[in-house]
Formats: structure tokens, C-alpha cells, sequence
């Protein structure tokens, strides 16, 4: 069966450059979403559209979905929230980020720990096709410097951070995921 966002009998994304080979489109994704990061505004609101908005920043120049909820299910051995219920699943995370006070006035070791559980939260959700951890450490960056910490997203190892998600995912364990935050919180 084919899948709604890709090329037709491929597993190819549709894609703004119509790059038809998977290991090509990854490259250019990549590049284009790093310099993206790059300049990503800092002032955006921890919203459920501040969190849209990084999404479509990053990845603007590469789909033309960018910043839009996925409408298929998806998963990496488990499914993650189905399409239909991502957005109230969204809008009640953010809720709770809110009823948090986004995080303002923790000590470093409680901000590491609640943006754990939020960030967890949200990949298990995973309102986007694609680049979704990648918007939750930049949204994770913009939360800090908005509550009153900084965090290096460089010293986070993308794979830790994916490995750290698997175990929120499978087993609700929030700490691997609150070490990684702490070990990055400058």
C-alpha cells in the first residue's frame, strides 16, 4: 500500500526538491534543518503553536508539510498517538507544561527532571512525520532560556536522546532522559 506522503511506490517523503532517493533526501534534510537550527528565534512561546512553529522553521525548506500534524499513524515498533487524537493530546501536554509554569523558578536539577516528562511526553505523541526529536531539543532550548537556564543541545547525543525515549516510551522511566537534560544544562 502506498504511503500519503510519499512518492508513489516508494518510501521516499515527497519533498520540495523532488529528490527521489532516500539517502539523498536524509542529507539534504539534515543540512537544511541544522542551518535552520541555527538561527532558530529564541523568543517563540511554549505553546502548542511555538512547538508548530519550531517544527516548520526547521524543516521549512524541505516539505511542505512542515509545522503540520501527520494524519497517518505511525510508530517505531509501537505505535505512537494515533493521528486522529494529536491534536487534544497536544493541547493537553502544553496544558500541563503551562500548569508547570513553564518550568520557571525550578533549580536546574527539577527543571532537568519535569522537561524530562515533558519531552518524553511529546515524542510519545510524535505529532510530526518527521523531525520530531529534533524539534523537541529545540523546543527543549527554547523552554530553558525561558525559564532561566541554559542548555547546550551539543552536548546532547541524538542517539542517547532516541535511546532515553524508548525507555520513557516502553517502560515510563523518565531518568535517562532527565540525566541527559541535566548533563546538557549549562
Amino acid at each position: 500500500m502506498d504511503h500519503p506522503y510519499c512518492y508513489l511506490g516508494t518510501d521516499v517523503y515527497r519533498n520540495k526538491e523532488n529528490i527521489r532517493e532516500k539517502d539523498e533526501l536524509e542529507a539534504f534534510e539534515r543540512q537544511h534543518s541544522a542551518d535552520r537550527l541555527l538561527t532558530l528565534p529564541h523568543n517563540l512561546p511554549t505553546t502548542v503553536d511555538g512547538f508548530r512553529e519550531i517544527h516548520r522553521y526547521i524543516l521549512q525548506d524541505v516539505y511542505d508539510w512542515a509545522g503540520e500534524y501527520r494524519t497517518v499513524t505511525t510508530g517505531r515498533g509501537a505505535p505512537f498517538c494515533k493521528a486522529e487524537f494529536i491534536d487534544a493530546e497536544m493541547n493537553k501536554r502544553f496544558a500541563a507544561i503551562k500548569a508547570d509554569n513553564n518550568l520557571r523558578g525550578l533549580a536546574p536539577e527539577e527543571f532537568a527532571a519535569r522537561a524530562a516528562e515533558h519531552s518524553c511526553e511529546l515524542n510519545a505523541i510524535h505529532p510530526f512525520l518527521d523531525g520530531n526529536g529534533r524539534t523537541q531539543r529545540a523546543f527543549l532550548e527554547v523552554l530553558a532560556e525561558q525559564a532561566g537556564h541554559r542548555i547546550e543541545l551539543a552536548r546532547i547525543d541524538p542517539d542517547a536522546w532516541n535511546e532515553a525515549a524508548k525507555v520513557s516510551y516502553y517502560r515510563q522511566d523518565y531518568r535517562p532522559m532527565r540525566d541527559i537534560i541535566a548533563g546538557a544544562l549549562v
